[in-house]
């Protein structure tokens, strides 16, 4: 049986010239728990796929369909699953990468930091639809480099290693410029600073407080008994900011209705 079969374009997956896909979750940029692929506390290696079987019509393509449970998958677990066809000191250099970013992101409230922006890093990403950095296949790309007074430094417990780069302090932290200087790519990075990144993302050890969250202006929600008066006193009519409830929420109410909802 059988005729051949390739990968799917992107990486994710297998197809043959009868269709049969195999699909798996494609990683991203971001090191994160998912069940695509886990480890147990014994060491099993786990991955969780999708087959969609050879079919003529409504039938089932039997030898088809063998032949991706008999060579194609296993082809799949030996090429990927196993230890011995990757790169050692890649796969190394990934663990402790994540290791010492984690541990960054621990000493920031020590250092009455809540977020740290490393000098080198390439913030802007490929595009809209591609989280991969700029420049990745060629091209001009700004580097980011701290303002001499926010410079802090850092000595990260694997590798001998110092980071240098900006360190956001706690309080109001305003970030001005003109267009196309950076500022929503600078946020962006910071509001993605809770996950550690894969190296050669150039965002590695761009870190913020774990407990950190975006606040954003959202027209039209409901607020219930909420104090605003923090931000907000001059309301039309009179209406209270002490204790604010609408139905329909205006940007700049709803947006401080969001601060003191997580506060």
């Amino acid at each position: 049986g059988g005729g051949g079969g390739g990968r799917g374009r992107g990486g994710g997956g297998w197809s043959g010239p009868k269709g049969g896909d195999v699909q798996i979750a494609a990683p991203t940029q971001h090191v994160l728990e998912q069940s695509a692929v886990s480890i147990n506390s014994r060491g099993d290696v786990r991955a969780q796929f999708t087959v969609n079987l050879p079919a003529r019509g409504r039938t089932i393509l039997g030898q088809k369909a063998a032949d991706i449970f008999g060579r194609v998958v296993p082809e799949f677990v030996a090429g990927s699953l196993v230890y011995a066809c990757h790169d050692g000191d890649a796969l190394r250099e990934h663990v402790l990468s994540v290791e010492d970013q984690g541990w960054l992101r621990d000493r920031l409230g020590e250092s009455g930091l809540v977020a740290f922006v490393p000098d080198g890093a390439v913030l802007p990403r490929a595009s809209g639809a591609d989280d991969r950095p700029m420049g990745a296949g060629g091209g001009n790309v700004v580097k980011f480099e701290s303002p001499p007074e926010l410079r802090v430094s850092f000595d990260l417990p694997n590798g001998n290693r110092t980071v240098t780069g900006m360190g956001v302090r706690r309080g109001v932290t305003l970030i001005v410029g003109g267009g196309f200087h950076g500022k929503s790519t600078l946020l962006s990075a910071l509001q993605l600073g809770v996950y550690d990144k894969i190296p050669g993302d150039g965002r590695e050890f761009c870190v913020c407080d774990d407990t950190a969250v975006k606040i954003r202006a959202e027209d039209g929600r409901s607020v219930s008994s909420v104090d605003i008066s923090p931000f907000i006193s001059n309301l039309p009519f009179g209406k209270r900011t002490d204790d604010f409830s609408t139905a329909d929420a205006s940007g700049s109410t709803s947006q401080a209705g969001n601060i003191v909802e997580v506060s």
